[in-house]
């Protein structure tokens, strides 16, 4: 199944095919962006269950509480985990919104394992902790079940307003941060925006030449 990962400039496509140059950017790059419905998500790796007819909680006295409005909310380390966007769709749409040179990915297992070779016992990212996969688009009012102690299941996890965008993301974090139950949770009683700390600047990664491996695109 091959990937496709749009570009606004044309050198930053060859840098790609040509190098193997990976521009990954933090969730909080994401959930700081504008809400456009395109780029910018400010729940970007925040899994939220908000059931239409209120959240229930069971207290530990036996008491029983239902939230009308309010939401359970599970959060992985936004600034410890980088991400590389691409689609599962070569699209004159997606094209119009991310840019009219798409480079086409026909194996991305191949490009995943590349990024795995990377992995070294000095790394600062743990490379052996590679999270891929198509995301998974969700209304609000699923249970998230045990998804929600999952950080690469987060990651991989987006509100269903983002779904035309068909998306495949490639992830990888610091050492830990993929860890069962490094998540931070929160009941909100009403519509809030996330907090956002300083934003990390994007890191470049290179993966080696894919000119074997990739076909360019123009729009």
């Amino acid at each position: 199944m091959a990937i496709f990962k749009y570009f606004t400039e044309e050198a930053h496509a060859l840098a790609l095919i040509k190098k193997g140059l990976l521009m990954m950017q933090t969730l909080s790059h994401f959930r700081g962006r504008e809400a456009d419905g395109v780029r910018g998500d400010p729940r970007d790796g925040i899994l939220t269950y908000a059931p239409q007819n209120g959240l229930v909680m069971n207290m530990q006295d036996g008491r029983i509480i239902r939230l009308d409005g309010g939401s359970f909310n599970s959060t992985v380390n936004q600034n410890d985990i980088f991400v590389y966007c691409t689609s599962n769709q070569l699209s004159a749409k997606l094209a119009a919104s991310f840019g009219k040179f798409c480079v086409e990915i026909p194996n991305p297992e191949l490009l995943v394992s590349r990024l795995k070779q990377r992995a070294h016992p000095t790394s600062q990212l743990d490379y052996d902790q590679v999270v891929y996969g198509k995301v998974d688009y969700r209304d609000h009012r699923k249970e998230p079940k045990a998804d929600w102690a999952l950080p690469e299941r987060l990651v991989l996890i987006k509100p269903d307003d983002f779904a035309w965008q068909d998306e495949f993301r490639i992830a990888v974090g610091k050492r830990g941060t993929m860890a069962f139950e490094n998540v931070g949770l929160n009941i909100q009683t009403g519509p809030t925006e996330p907090l956002l700390k300083q934003v990390p600047i994007p890191i470049f990664l290179k993966v080696g030449k894919l000119t074997e491996m990739t076909i360019l695109h123009r729009f």
